[in-house]
Order: structure tokens, then C-alpha cells, then sequence
């Protein structure tokens, strides 16, 4: 471990080191690869800012008192100086308040020797100041009145302030010529003005020379303004000067002498210096380079550490974009600042902490790349930060009206927030403040809370209702979102309430399955034991043990009957059965039906009227299946019809639907709940003294829905009507 260590941070600071040569070949190449000093940026901006300087004051310096000459005073600035302090009466008034606690007379008491007392007032002991502050004051009020009255006055006024400007900036710029002359001593140059032909020369540029710069048409010209920008309040200066700009030609110069001795010597000395470094800096990088892919393509495997992979590929793949990034960003940082040390800041001396810096995030960096690497082929970027924010972004928008309201009061806040900040800073914004808090902050603040409010007590009732808890219908409010929310939730409530009524309901019937089944099913099978018990005995006659047998065979029949309704019921609830659909008649089907029921039919003492027509009606059914259904609500009539009444049956084609309809009088009371009767072992015979499983109605319902059929029954007092509906062809 220790010795794959040691290789890591070896590979870590080569690469460091041919990062480092790179960004110096980057930033520095241009300055030193086929380049001098004079070519180098330090110098290019010094002899920039010598061909700016020398024009305005040297070469092209205005003539003061010309320029006081082209002073001119337009009536705006005359009304400007006017209004400078206010309107007239303003500043009338403000002088006069101004001297006015200088008439004030106040009394003072003096005791003399004798113990009696004399009275003085100020004004009378200072009557020379009082006269000169009332000759000031009234000089003053004549000075403001005059300036609103004579525009010569004003003009006159504003002349003088502006040669006072100029005045002002020759000085400045007498002292920045000395400066500029000093700094620039080794420049020797010779140019010509291309307008006056006036040269000017200073040295000589003839001598051996380290460096020249030629102005010409060829090479291009001298062109500078004549205003020196180095000095305050420069711009003034613009409408005074007439040429803002003047053009030279000749060459300006450097002698050698000045690159052996002086402050550019070690100038240059440095720039030579910085220049080897370059070289070596290169050389010492491709060596690095060349020794960081070696190891690398050797060790590379080593920068992966199987606990921490491990950690790290749980991590979504933006935060490892994110990281990687940081930690290679610090280390290009840390780099950097080695080369600015390195070059800009002397000596040879690398800055150990941004080295260390460097080392560390360079090695950061290649572990997460090789992490990264390995588990890229399994990204899963649906695990994504970005991913997982967009997905919960597009949830703000799902009820628009939320979404915008929202955002209105985030920007309301945010703004009224920025406003209360910026109130400290600008006491003058109170003035729009105010207004906008009682307006606009105050009512959007109020509606947010009540909104939070309503939100929260929807909140409480819903953790009621997941609780069981139903409680009271929840207030609508309005017909904003939340108040759409509440609505919802009033109906979920009706709806629970339902369900729990419902569940109720399937509890009673739950109980009365399980006692009907084993009412039904004890019945025949406690005959069954008792006639077998019967069969035991030997002193039987014969004709005892056939009608035993007759009455076993009987209800080991019924019995074999009810399991097998039983069975085929639940088999159809739990979908496991199987239609073979054709192309059926329905009106045979219904016609053998009640031909093959016609000898019951007729025992009953029962009046069927049968209207079923002979026209065909052809539907894709089971018919096997459809029969039974048929078969089931007929043998429901002879069962449960009153006696001596009329049962109706027909079957006719309404709107694409065979329509089947059955009707009879109730022989036992029926009830609230007619669908009841579709449940399973549910008998109108609540006694059940009659004949039947009790699941006829139950199996046709299940035969009908596998269908997609429709099948509903009706009550009115005594009437009890079954609808059978599917779809023909």
C-alpha cells in the first residue's frame, strides 16, 4: 500500500509539473519564444503610454491663453448657474437666514465696584461686526439678485470660473511634463509635426541604437490627442482645444547604452532571466510528460481503491461531474499561481503551499477519473441531481394557476424584501416604499398566509382521514386551487364513508355466506348420514331400503348440484373461466330454454306470456354459457313466483342491444336492496324451506359481466324485473 502510494504522489507531481509547463507555454509563449524585450508586453505598454503622454506635453501643448480666448458661454449654462442653488426667492431667503442671528440683541448686567448695576446689549459693543455681516450680507443679496436679472453679469461670472479651470490644467499638466521628462530620459526621438512641420528632438537618434520605432505613412503615423488625460477634470478641456488631435512623423529611439546600465538594464536583465526560465520550464515538462504517461499506463490502476470506489460510484453523476471539476479547477488555480510566483514575483523560489495545493487536487483528480471511468458504462442518469430537481420542477406547474400564483408571491416577497434592504442604504426609497408594502406587500402577505392557513388545515384532515377519522365536511373556500383540493377531498371523504358502508355490507354478507352455505350444505348431508344410519340396520324390509335409497340418491344430488354451483361461481368471480364465443341465435336459444322447462312450466300454475318473436337476433356468445343464464332466471320464476299469477318473458332488438326481459310477482317480500339478491347464497326465501342453491342469480350476473353484457333488476312492491342487455351483431 505504501509503496502504491509513494507512485501516486510521484505521478501526481509530474503531472502538476507538465500541467505547469503547459499553462506556462500557454500564457507566456507569446512573450518569450522568438521574442526580446522590446517585443514583451511590459515594454509594449510603457512605450504605449510614452506615445499618449509625449503629444499633449511635449509635442502638441495648447497655448493657454488661446484657449481662454475660445471660452464661450451658451445661455444654458447661464440659466444652469442661476438655478445652481435653487429659484430666486429660495436663495434670498437662505441669505437672509443665514445673517439673520446676527441682529439678535441680547441684555447683560454689569455690577460695579459701588454694588450698582449697568445695563449693555451686544449690538452696541459689536457694532462694526454687525455693520461689516449687513454690508456682506447685502453684497450677496445683490450679487443673487443681479445674476437673475443681467445675463452679461452671469456670463462674465462663468467666464472667469472657466479660465480658472484652464489655469489649472496647464499647472497640472507643467508638473506631469517634469514628471513624464524624468521618466522617460532614455527615448531619444526626432518627429515632425505633418500639419506645421515643426520637429522636435531629444538625444540622438543617429547613435547605435537597441531599439527604433520609424511613424510614417509606411509604418503608420504618430496620431495622439492633445489633451493629457492624465489630470482631473481632462474632459473640460474638449470644448476649449480646437484640434483634438495632432500627427508626427520620425522615429523614436532607444540607445544601447541604456540597456547596459541604469533601471531598464535590469529590466532587461529580468526579462532574459524569465526567458531562460521559460526554456527550462519546457524542457523540465516534456521530461515530466514523457515520464507521467510511463508511469501511468504502468500505475494507473493503483489510483483505485476499492472502498472508496465503491462510495464514490453511489454518488449521482452530476456531483461527480461537479466534483472532479472543483477539484481539477483548484488544481489548474494552484498551478497557476506557481507561474506568476515563478515569473512576476523574482527568484527561483516555487511557492510550497500552491505546489502542495496543486499536488493534492492533481491527485484528487486522477482517482475520480479513474472512477469514473470504471463504472461509466452503468450510469444511471435518472439518479441525477438535475434529473431529480427537473422531475420535482415539473410538478410546480401541474396546477398552472398554483404554479403562477406562487411564483407572483416569491417575486412580490423577494422584491419587497430587496426594497426594505435598500431602504437603509437610500432613505429616499421610502417615498415608493411605503405605498408598496400597504398595496402590494401587506395584501400579498396576508392572502399567502391565509392561503398556508387553508393549506394547513387540509393537511390535518387528511392526516384524519388516512387515520380512519371521516369527521366533517371540510369548508370550500373561494374557487382557488386549495379550494379545488378541498372539494376533492369532501368527495374522497363521501367516498371513504361509502366504502366503510360498503365494507359493512360485505361484512353482514360475509357472515350470512357462511351461514347459508352451511345451512345449505348441512341439510342434505345430515339426511345423507341419517339414511345411511337407517340402511345399517338389518330388520329392514325391502321396500324401506329402496325408498332410503331413493331419498340418499335425492339429496347426494342436490348435494353434488351445490358444490358444483359453488364451484363454478367462484371459478367465474376469480376470472379462471373460459368462453367459447360463436355466432348464436339468440332467439332459439331463449325458445329451447322454455320448451325444455314447459312440463314445470305447467305444474306451476303459473300463466307465462312469452313474446320473443321468430325474427333472429344473433349475438357472439357462450352458448352453453348463455343458456345457463337463461335457464337460471326461469327456474327463478317457478321458485319465487307468487302462485297463480302471470310471468312475462321477452326478448326484442333495441339500438344494437338484444334486450331479454323477465318479470313476475314476488312470492316472498323482497326488500330495500334488490342487488342483494345477486350475492351468493342470497334467497328471497330468507326461511329457505325452498328448492336451490341460492347461487342462480349470482352465476347468471357473473355469466352476463364475462360477456360484457349488463344485467339489472327492478322492484316495485311485489314486482320483481330482471333486464338482460348485449351487444348484437
Amino acid at each position: 500500500m505504501k509503496h502504491s502510494i509513494g507512485k501516486n504522489i510521484l505521478i501526481s507531481v509530474l503531472a502538476v509539473i507538465t500541467m505547469f509547463s503547459l499553462f506556462t507555454l500557454i500564457d507566456e509563449g507569446r512573450n518569450f519564444i522568438g521574442a526580446n524585450y522590446f517585443d514583451s508586453e511590459s515594454f509594449n505598454a510603457e512605450l504605449s503610454s510614452f506615445e499618449s503622454s509625449i503629444v499633449p506635453l511635449v509635442l502638441a501643448v495648447p497655448d493657454k491663453e488661446k484657449v481662454k480666448k475660445n471660452i464661450t458661454v451658451t445661455p444654458d449654462e447661464i440659466e444652469e448657474y442661476r438655478f445652481r442653488y435653487g429659484n430666486l426667492e429660495s436663495q434670498l431667503e437662505s441669505i437672509k437666514n443665514q445673517y439673520a442671528g446676527n441682529e439678535e440683541t441680547t441684555t447683560t448686567v454689569e455690577s460695579a465696584d459701588d454694588g450698582t448695576t449697568t445695563e449693555k446689549t451686544e449690538t452696541e459693543t459689536d457694532k462694526a461686526f454687525e455693520e461689516a455681516s449687513k454690508l456682506e450680507r447685502d453684497k450677496k443679496i445683490a450679487d443673487i439678485t443681479k445674476n437673475f436679472t443681467d445675463d452679461s453679469y452671469v456670463e462674465n461670472k462663468i467666464r472667469l470660473e472657466k479660465e480658472a479651470q484652464v489655469d489649472a490644467y496647464f499647472k497640472s499638466i507643467e508638473q506631469a511634463k517634469n514628471d513624464f521628462i524624468n521618466e522617460n530620459e532614455d527615448f531619444s526621438y526626432s518627429l515632425k509635426n505633418t500639419e506645421t512641420g515643426e520637429r522636435f528632438t531629444n538625444g540622438e537618434v543617429t547613435a547605435k541604437n537597441a531599439y527604433k520605432k520609424e511613424y510614417s505613412g509606411k509604418y503608420g503615423y504618430l496620431k495622439k490627442s492633445t489633451i493629457y488625460d492624465g489630470v482631473d477634470d481632462y474632459s473640460n478641456m474638449r470644448e476649449l482645444i480646437d484640434n483634438g488631435y495632432a500627427r508626427f512623423e520620425g522615429v523614436v529611439t532607444i540607445p544601447e547604452a541604456s540597456i547596459l546600465s541604469g533601471y531598464r538594464a535590469s529590466e532587461y536583465k529580468h526579462f532574459l532571466s524569465n526567458q531562460r526560465k521559460f526554456y527550462g520550464v519546457l524542457l523540465v515538462g516534456i521530461l515530466a510528460a514523457i515520464a507521467f504517461t510511463i508511469l501511468w499506463r504502468k500505475n494507473s490502476e493503483s489510483f483505485r481503491y476499492e472502498t472508496n470506489e465503491q462510495k464514490y460510484r453511489k454518488l449521482p453523476i452530476d456531483v461527480k461531474l461537479a466534483l472532479i471539476f472543483i477539484s481539477g479547477f483548484i488544481a489548474i488555480i494552484s498551478s497557476k499561481e506557481i507561474i506568476w510566483s515563478f515569473f512576476y514575483y523574482g527568484g527561483y523560489d516555487i511557492p510550497i503551499i500552491s505546489f502542495l495545493f496543486a499536488v493534492l487536487f492533481t491527485a484528487l483528480t486522477l482517482y475520480q477519473w479513474k472512477w469514473m471511468r470504471a463504472g461509466f458504462g452503468s450510469i444511471d442518469w435518472k439518479r441525477s441531481l438535475i434529473y431529480s430537481w427537473g422531475r420535482s420542477l415539473e410538478g410546480f406547474f401541474l396546477k398552472q394557476s398554483i404554479g403562477v400564483q406562487t411564483l407572483i408571491m416569491l417575486i412580490v416577497v423577494f422584491f419587497w424584501g430587496f426594497g426594505t434592504m435598500l431602504l437603509f442604504v437610500q432613505p429616499v426609497v421610502i417615498v415608493v416604499w411605503i405605498p408598496a408594502t400597504l398595496l402590494i406587500g401587506i395584501p400579498v402577505l396576508l392572502v399567502l398566509l391565509s392561503r398556508m392557513a387553508y393549506l394547513n388545515h387540509l393537511f390535518v384532515k387528511s392526516e384524519q382521514m388516512a387515520k380512519g377519522v371521516i369527521g366533517n365536511e371540510i369548508e370550500v373556500k373561494g374557487k382557488s386551487p386549495v379550494a379545488e383540493h378541498a372539494a376533492s377531498l369532501n368527495g374522497l371523504r363521501d367516498r371513504i364513508k361509502s366504502s366503510h358502508s360498503e365494507q359493512a355490507k360485505s361484512e353482514r354478507l360475509k357472515t350470512e355466506l357462511i351461514t347459508n352455505v352451511s345451512h345449505d350444505l348441512r341439510t342434505p348431508l345430515t339426511s345423507i348420514i341419517t339414511y345411511t344410519d337407517l340402511l345399517k340396520n338389518p330388520s329392514i324390509t325391502d321396500e324401506e331400503r329402496a325408498s332410503y335409497i331413493a331419498i340418499l340418491d335425492k339429496k347426494s344430488m342436490r348435494l353434488k348440484t351445490l358444490i358444483e354451483d359453488l364451484f363454478e361461481v367462484s371459478k367465474m368471480a376469480s376470472g379462471n373461466m373460459e368462453l367459447d364465443k360463436r355466432k348464436v341465435d339468440l332467439t332459439q336459444l331463449l325458445q329451447q330454454a322454455v320448451a325444455e322447462h314447459q312440463e314445470d312450466i305447467d305444474k306451476s300454475g303459473l300463466e307465462y306470456r312469452v313474446a320473443i318473436g321468430t325474427k333472429p337476433i344473433m349475438a357472439y356468445v357462450d352458448g352453453q354459457k348463455w343458456w345457463r343464464v337463461l335457464d337460471n332466471l326461469i327456474i327463478n320464476t317457478l321458485k319465487y313466483a307468487l302462485p297463480n299469477t302471470r310471468v312475462y318473458i321477452n326478448l326484442d332488438q333495441v339500438n344494437g342491444e338484444a334486450v331479454f326481459v323477465i318479470k313476475n310477482i314476488a312470492k316472498y317480500e323482497l326488500g330495500d336492496d334488490v342487488n342483494e339478491l345477486t350475492e351468493r347464497f342470497k334467497r328471497a326465501d330468507t326461511s329457505r324451506h325452498t328448492e336451490g342453491s341460492g347461487l342462480g342469480l349470482a352465476i347468471a350476473q357473473s355469466i352476463v359481466d364475462l360477456h360484457d353484457g349488463s344485467l339489472r333488476m327492478e322492484v316495485d312492491g311485489d314486482l320483481f324485473k330482471v333486464t338482460v342487455k348485449i351487444a348484437v351483431i
